[in-house]
């Protein structure tokens, strides 16, 4: 690999702030710091109409920085909100907010410092920072997701041409970028601390999932829309000797009236257990000590679930456990160690086999693959196009 520039100062902007929950700009963020970037991690400032959120009142009223995991994290003071409909006002919030951001990682005395940038509502920040280099990572469809507007459709195209580097997490979410998006995007797939879920055979069980019997079928992540909670409430039905075992946050609220109500049936079986949310680090344990991991996604063409890169899927791999995917596109490429089920018959057998047989493949090849995607290749990678950059 060429020689990395590691002295140019960083900027990474993501939508989820930094806690026990790591999505990829976590684990790419912090994998740059330990390398020697200067990276600081942000979410942006706050707007007027959270006041009042937890959001707010988890804040203080200045801002403030930590640092964890070799990234200084900031956060946004309660008297910076930003009010788009006063456009001078929201400038200088961005503005001022920034500006103690740039200080700290010695933004203004490098030659071409660089933003990072996890979705297109960051697009007035790239804006406000000027002369840099910009690097927009597409790490979900957004385009096709709840919430999606005209106005981040705009701020999206912006960001599309501004971008010196356009980073995709597959190849669906490069295609659904506008203008020439789709043949600019360099993909980086997800990846998975690897050795941590390998060292985590023969850890101890966690107590909560201990009392739950086996078989045990886990799933890790959020419970929303993209969850086949339907498929497995149909089987958690049929066999009531399989357990099942959700462990993720669960915002009942944002569920549409029909998984709603389909939720409430799965949490009302004594052979489906949800666990709630577990911090990150703790998550091998979990894995580790489950007959047969899964990702039940739904399938149906049209929605942005079908173009995921399951952050789970290297991690799952990686504890050697069989697993069993939906039938999407990216999880087809890894049928050699994933048994793909495609409709409710499918998963049925799927599931009997890994439990019974030990499924797809064996335990090493399984981590072999994960090995072969781990987050540290990803960003060896991902160095040599900054590196590029210069």
């Amino acid at each position: 690999m060429a020689d990395i520039e590691r002295d140019r100062p960083v900027i990474v902007m993501g939508t989820n702030r930094w806690g026990d929950d790591w999505q990829t700009r976590q684990q790419i963020t912090s994998r740059l710091g330990g390398r020697g970037w200067p990276v600081a991690y942000s979410t942006g400032t706050l707007f007027a109409w959270d006041r009042f959120t937890d959001d707010w009142r988890e804040s203080a009223w200045f801002e403030s920085s930590q640092h964890l995991y070799d990234v200084d994290i900031h956060m946004p003071g309660r008297w910076q909100l930003r009010w788009p409909k006063v456009p001078a006002w929201d400038r200088f919030v961005v503005r001022s907010y920034l500006a103690g951001i740039k200080k700290r990682i010695g933004w203004s005395a490098a030659k071409r410092p660089l933003v990072y940038v996890f979705h297109p509502v960051f697009w007035p920040y790239v804006e406000a920072l000027g002369d840099c280099s910009v690097i927009y990572h597409a790490d979900d469809t957004f385009s096709s997701m709840p919430g999606w507007t005209e106005e981040q459709a705009r701020m999206q195209e912006k960001l599309v041409a501004r971008a010196d580097l356009i980073v995709a997490s597959s190849p669906g979410m490069a295609e659904a970028l506008p203008n020439d998006g789709p043949a600019r995007a360099k993909q980086l797939p997800n990846g998975a601390d690897t050795q941590a879920f390998i060292d985590a055979n023969g850890c101890d069980c966690p107590e909560d999932l201990a009392a739950i019997p086996h078989p045990r079928i886990g799933y890790v992540g959020k419970i929303n829309e993209k969850v086949n909670l339907a498929l497995a409430l149909s089987i958690a039905q049929q066999r009531a000797d399989w357990h099942w075992v959700f462990i993720g946050l669960v915002h009942e609220e944002h569920l549409t009236p029909e998984t709603g109500e389909v939720y409430r049936a799965l949490k009302a079986l004594p052979n489906v257990h949800f666990l709630g949310f577990k911090p990150y680090h703790g998550l091998p344990a979990y894995n580790t000590h489950m007959d047969v991991n899964v990702m039940c996604y739904r399938s149906e063409k049209g929605g942005w679930w079908t173009d995921l890169y399951p952050l789970k899927l290297h991690e799952y791999l990686a504890t050697g456990q069989p697993v069993v995917g939906a039938d999407i596109r990216v999880i087809k490429l890894f049928s050699e160690v994933v048994a793909v089920a495609g409709n409710e018959a499918e998963w049925l057998s799927a599931l009997q086999d890994a439990i019974e047989n030990g499924g797809v493949s064996t335990p090493a090849e399984r981590q072999r693959v994960a090995a072969e995607n781990s987050w540290d290749g990803r960003v060896d990678q991902l160095e040599s196009w900054l590196n590029e950059l210069g």
